[in-house]
């Protein structure tokens, strides 16, 4: 796979082992949101004894510091200068935090001080927030880096998807097979869980560093803004816009499923032994539906992808009606498998979708800002897991009366029910009424790309032909005039006037 030639002139060509090696990065994201989403909740209440409603304050308060890294570390990789790269440097950086940092996460106190619990835990999950923004900001504005080229940006993003799946499908089964060996003494087991993740998670970024690198940037100049100034115009964009709502909406109805899906099965099916089943069962059908909403994604447009899959989430977690305790296996895992068909969408077209966002943005600014939407991602991410959904099911869990380790009432399983199924539909709903305002198809990208490649060589804006004027508009937000690229020179990047990379 050699892809240097679609690219500009003189970029370094990205072959295939530099697509897997950059992918295998997002083992960590992908494997680590996954772990502290389904497990980390279950932990604090069910092992170390912290309240519902304090732990689910507790990720509040934990995003709090997040108003301020994520953005500033998109900010600082744009303008870092070191000879391992800008964004690279952080990568071996990063190996020792991410290591040290998953593993305090899963220590057992041993105290019955419920302020304690809350400083130290509190405290960890912060450091584990730090190390993720430290290295997955740079992360993901690293394939604008590397290549001009489309198609090739495509792959590289791909490649990070799939790697995020299969990690993800580990992080799914093999914790609770770990935490299950430690039988009694399920404080150890976590933390056996966290020691050997934590080392997982942190080998690969040395395989990253060394497969990947950043091309020189020329003609698009790089933001100038102070950083609160540079973070917030992102959302001039109305690609931007949409697409934010997009993530958070289907995030958030994935963290409250998983989140709550160790409770569901221990509590309201009583079928704990069977979770290596059901959540395997999710995880495998999640990643192989992948190539299929890709296929979509790329012939008919990402918006479309994500509202077909999102439609059957929405079915499979109607379809948890029919089921409950004295259900077969087999039926469980049959709903398991159509809610990881639908989930599949909704965990790969957001990212999917961002380099192409990115596009639009450099046609309003005129600069390259992949680290500032990288650092926004990164934020939305976290504010989604921590600053939503695991503070309202802290919230819920105590508000009905749930009592850790305890047989709950009819009435506390019946409330339960009805929030693990009726939240996810109805930010599912949302989802898919927000993709259908989505413009970005790979027709109007085309044209978007065209029309800057003919600005960038030099094409005067008053030569714009009106489809190329109508599309800019309706994907930016901003009249034509008022897109930088179309008010003032911009010099040669050395493409042509056709491919605009």
């Amino acid at each position: 796979m050699d892809s240097g030639a679609d690219g500009k002139a003189g970029e370094r060509p990205v072959r295939l082992r530099n697509v897997l090696g950059y992918g295998i990065g997002d083992i960590y994201g992908g494997g680590a949101f996954l772990i502290v989403g389904m497990f980390f909740m279950f932990f604090l209440t069910e092992v170390v004894g912290m309240s519902p409603a304090l732990a689910g304050i507790m990720f509040g308060v934990g995003k709090i510091w997040d108003g301020v890294s994520d953005p500033l570390m998109g900010y600082l990789s744009d303008r870092t200068k070191a000879k391992a790269g800008r964004r690279r440097v952080y990568f071996l950086a990063g190996i020792a935090p991410i290591a040290v940092t998953f593993a305090l996460l899963w220590v057992p106190l041993g105290t019955d001080s419920q302020a304690l619990l809350f400083a130290y835990y509190l405290a960890a999950y912060i450091l584990l927030d730090a190390a993720l923004t430290m290295v997955m900001t740079p992360y993901s504005a690293l394939p604008a880096e590397m290549s001009s080229d489309f198609k090739t940006r495509n792959r590289l993003s791909t490649s990070r998807l799939v790697f995020s799946g299969f990690s993800s499908l580990l992080a799914a089964i093999v914790p609770k097979m770990i935490i299950d060996a430690f039988p009694g003494d399920p404080g150890r087991g976590h933390l056996a869980m966290g020691i050997a993740f934590g080392v997982f998670f942190a080998l690969p970024w040395v395989v990253v560093y060394a497969s990947t690198w950043e091309n020189k940037a020329s003609g698009v100049r790089e933001a100038e803004e102070n950083i609160w100034k540079s973070f917030f115009t992102i959302f001039r964009n109305r690609s931007f816009r949409i697409h934010f709502l997009m993530y958070v909406l289907a995030y958030t109805a994935m963290d409250v499923l998983m989140a709550l899906f160790t409770y569901y099965l221990t509590y309201y099916l009583k079928m704990p032994k069977l979770y290596s089943l059901f959540m395997g069962t999710l995880m495998i059908v999640q990643l192989s539906m992948m190539p299929v909403y890709l296929a979509i994604a790329n012939g008919r447009g990402k918006g479309l992808a994500y509202g077909i899959g999102l439609a059957v989430w929405a079915t499979g977690m109607t379809l948890t009606l029919a089921i409950g305790e004295a259900s077969p296996a087999w039926a469980v895992a049959a709903v398991c498998g159509v809610i990881g068909a639908g989930t599949s969408a909704g965990v790969l077209i957001p990212y999917a979708i961002l380099p192409f966002v990115i596009d639009v943005d450099e046609l309003i600014t005129g600069e390259q800002r992949s680290g500032v939407y990288a650092g926004a991602m990164t934020l939305l991410r976290k504010l989604v897991q921590g600053a939503l959904a695991l503070p309202a099911i802290g919230i819920m869990l105590g508000g009905i009366g749930f009592v850790p380790g305890a047989d709950q009432s009819a009435s506390t399983l019946s409330k339960f029910f009805a929030f693990f199924v009726g939240v996810p539909v109805a930010l599912i709903v949302a989802g898919i009424a927000v993709s259908t305002r989505f413009r970005i198809t790979p027709k109007t990208h085309a044209v978007l790309k065209a029309e800057m490649g003919r600005l960038l060589a030099g094409g005067s804006p008053a030569a714009v032909e009106p489809e190329a004027r109508r599309v800019c508009e309706l994907l930016s937000g901003v009249p034509y005039e008022s897109c930088v690229l179309a008010s003032r020179a911009v010099p040669d990047r050395g493409g042509d006037a056709t491919s605009g990379r």
